[in-house]
């Protein structure tokens, strides 16, 4: 994959501004995006500057607009590099609105921030520094040109009938209803071993995806996930480089002729089955529903939970290490 390019335009309201202009094209360029502006390019010597603005302009795959109240004065009344740059720019916005991505830099009224040529074009909102990571996640992808949501693809149309509903029909569901009739359902060892095999599957999804927000809010934060099997993963969680916990998590049927999910903390021991914190196994209930069960209870009452909850119980667990 080509290295896309990006040239920043941005007004110089005050040296922290700048900095900040500066340290946005650093992390893009640290992600493999050829991002530049002016000040890079004028520290290597004289440089006719309306030529460099038309050719980063117009040779960049995008253009970045910072968004301050400061740029949009100077782009609305023409003033200066930043006004020379809006009269590059409202040619392209009207051939590939799709080039010029607008970055809002702006605490305030926001509308005093939007130079009048591209109102009405969604920005990404970098106001907030707390914020950051989570819009800088959107930037990458939308200049690699990648969906942040993959969607589902068109299935077929199926084939529906139309229910009839008389009062035979409403007899028939009242008798259903009915709490006399009883139940005689049977929960196989086929259901368990299913049920207990996509429950694990869901808790590896669920801690995955916990793991990737707090990556994209927190940059010190990292995470990898090996699959030794595929009844068996090992997660590691960084801070600053340096890892805070391990947990090992994996299917086994050491004590029944079904397989239940082992729990393991900590680096010691990851190479050995033998022993564990925590054995998830799963039960029917009274409506003969599958559930899930913390047997050694180690996150609490040891209530039945489904796998949202039994992955909660696990992050939070390793939250505490974190700190």
């Amino acid at each position: 994959m080509k290295n896309p390019t990006v040239f920043i335009s941005y007004s110089w309201d005050n040296p922290s501004h700048k900095d900040w202009v500066i340290a946005l094209t650093n992390e893009l360029r640290r992600n493999g995006i050829d991002a530049t502006l002016d000040e890079f390019i004028t520290q290597k010597g004289t440089v006719n500057l309306n030529r460099m603005m038309i050719e980063n302009i117009m040779r960049s795959d995008y253009t970045l607009v910072i968004l301050t109240d400061k740029y949009a004065d100077k782009s609305n009344e023409f003033n200066g590099g930043v006004g020379y740059e809006t009269s590059l720019l409202i040619n392209n916005i009207m051939e590939n609105v799709e080039k010029i991505i607008p970055i809002m830099r702006y605490k305030g009224d926001r509308s005093k921030a939007v130079p009048f040529y591209l109102k009405g074009i969604s920005y990404i909102d970098f106001s907030n520094d707390s914020d950051f990571g989570e819009k800088f996640e959107e930037l990458k992808y939308k200049i690699l040109k990648i969906d942040r949501i993959a969607m589902e693809p068109l299935g077929t149309i199926p084939t529906l009938k139309s229910r009839m509903i008389g009062r035979e029909t409403l007899y028939k569901e009242a008798r259903k209803e009915d709490v006399l009739i009883p139940d005689f359902r049977e929960i196989t060892d086929k259901d368990k071993n299913k049920f207990i095999k996509d429950s694990y599957s869901e808790i590896i999804h669920y801690l995955t995806d916990l793991a990737e927000q707090t990556k994209q809010k927190n940059h010190n934060f990292d995470y990898d996930i090996d699959l030794v099997t595929n009844k068996k993963h090992i997660i590691k969680f960084y801070i600053n480089g340096m890892e805070k916990q391990t947990v090992k998590i994996w299917l086994d049927n050491k004590f029944s002729k079904q397989e239940n999910i082992l729990l393991s903390y900590g680096r010691f021991g990851i190479d050995s089955d033998n022993s564990w914190n925590e054995m998830i196994t799963c039960e029917a209930n009274e409506k003969k529903e599958l559930i899930l069960k913390m047997t050694m209870n180690m996150f609490g009452n040891g209530e039945p939970k489904n796998s949202k909850e039994i992955s909660i119980e696990i992050w939070k667990y390793v939250l505490q290490f974190f700190k």
